[in-house]
């Protein structure tokens, strides 16, 4: 069964994470996705040796494999004439145009949406930028990390009182990927009614605020911010996480906390606490918070997290566990929806990747290839525009294309 954006094409320009990730995801959804790259390739294809980390998986790097599966690769040098020919011809069967290049870049190249919409008025052409294409620092540079800090995320992280929270890289490229990758979606269904394509704007801050949405609400419309929390003091303790005799750590959350209170003190043996007036209310649990944390932290580490889990499950408590990112992959929950799936890799072989966010149950989304390598579907891509062996020996020897 093919994906439910079989027959759309898209063409690609980009690097690093936030657009390969849009294209990735279009790409999952069945759509066609030729990523053009410099002869020098996107600089996701040596980002390991960038930050000093070995792929040590057969001269594959895993970083770009993630983010660039379901593509075939063209190089094209468009600072050439017959290169930017070739891009034009792409451009004119294209239905979805991609890029995530600085806002500045496509005016520099000379394939902004005013000249490729002439070429194709049904274009979906799609800006993932930095920051937005209005404002004073429309032009600005930006990364993962800018975006992250901007945003208001790494003050949203981390305890109260504490520094930034520090997050692992590519949250935000990832989520912007997503929040492209949907705006193309609606942009294609309002040329079915329409008949035009159109120009479409996201962008890493705009993506990343959009993430925090309900943690907005307080400065906009109180003017004051949701503070940060602290896990010893917490206001509403049996909403909070909590370390295990093992050193993992475990969940509880019940934002009904008075009509769960009684299965969690009969759950951890401390039926003593039920009705002692401290913790019998949720203003009194909230007043004496810190010191319910301190008897529920002792309480939790005589039994390792599994036990716990066993005994949760029972007792009707609403709880999960604290996973690293390998138990993510193991997770038997994920693995049943597809949130990470195996996959059969050319070089690799049996692998697991992470699947897809949303399911179609009559026409589901799918792994069909890996990762290209560098213009490893040149040639093909061109046969197919109509370009003869002929024309594609000139265009090697004039150094078009590799």
């Amino acid at each position: 069964m093919a994906g439910p954006l079989e027959g759309v094409r898209v063409v690609e320009l980009t690097q690093f994470q936030q657009g390969p990730v849009a294209g990735m995801r279009l790409g999952d959804l069945g759509a066609e996705v030729i990523k053009i790259e410099s002869k020098e390739g996107d600089a996701a294809r040596g980002m390991m040796r960038i930050v000093g980390a070995d792929t040590g998986l057969k001269g594959r790097n895993y970083y770009f494999e993630s983010c660039n599966r379901n593509k075939r690769s063209i190089v094209l040098d468009l600072s050439t004439k017959q290169g930017k020919e070739i891009f034009f011809e792409l451009i004119k069967q294209a239905d979805v145009f991609l890029t995530n290049l600085s806002i500045s870049a496509p005016k520099r190249l000379g394939i902004t949406y005013d000249v490729l919409s002439k070429m194709n008025p049904r274009l979906i052409y799609t800006h993932a930028s930095g920051w937005g294409r209005e404002g004073p620092d429309a032009n600005a540079l930006s990364f993962d990390y800018t975006g992250i800090a901007r945003s208001g995320t790494m003050m949203m992280c981390g305890e109260r009182d504490g520094p930034p929270g520090t997050l692992i890289p590519g949250m935000g490229d990832e989520q912007g990927g997503l929040i492209c990758a949907w705006a193309v979606t609606a942009a294609l269904y309002a040329r079915e009614k329409t008949g035009k394509g159109q120009l479409v704007d996201t962008s890493l801050m705009g993506s990343l605020i959009a993430l925090h949405g309900v943690n907005f609400a307080a400065p906009g419309v109180l003017g004051q911010e949701f503070p940060r929390l602290k896990r010893a003091e917490a206001g509403n303790p049996i909403y909070n996480h909590y370390q295990c005799k093992d050193g993992k750590w475990i969940v509880i959350a019940h934002l009904q906390p008075d009509r769960y209170w009684p299965n969690v003190c009969k759950a951890m043996g401390l039926e003593e606490l039920e009705h002692d007036p401290r913790f019998n209310t949720i203003e009194a649990r909230h007043d004496n918070g810190k010191e319910l944390v301190a008897i529920l932290d002792e309480r939790f580490t005589t039994k390792n997290r599994d036990e716990w889990m066993g005994i949760f499950k029972e007792s009707e408590i609403i709880f999960t566990p604290v996973q690293s990112p390998t138990e993510v992959f193991q997770d038997e929950q994920a693995k049943a929806n597809k949130y990470v799936i195996e996959v059969d890799h050319p070089v690799w072989g049996q692998i697991k990747m992470l699947g897809f966010p949303w399911d179609f149950h009559d026409t589901p989304a799918a792994v069909q290839r890996e990762a290209p390598e560098l213009g490893q579907h040149t040639e093909e891509i061109l046969l197919e525009l109509g370009y003869t062996w002929e024309d594609i020996v000139n265009l090697k020897d004039s150094e078009v294309i590799n």
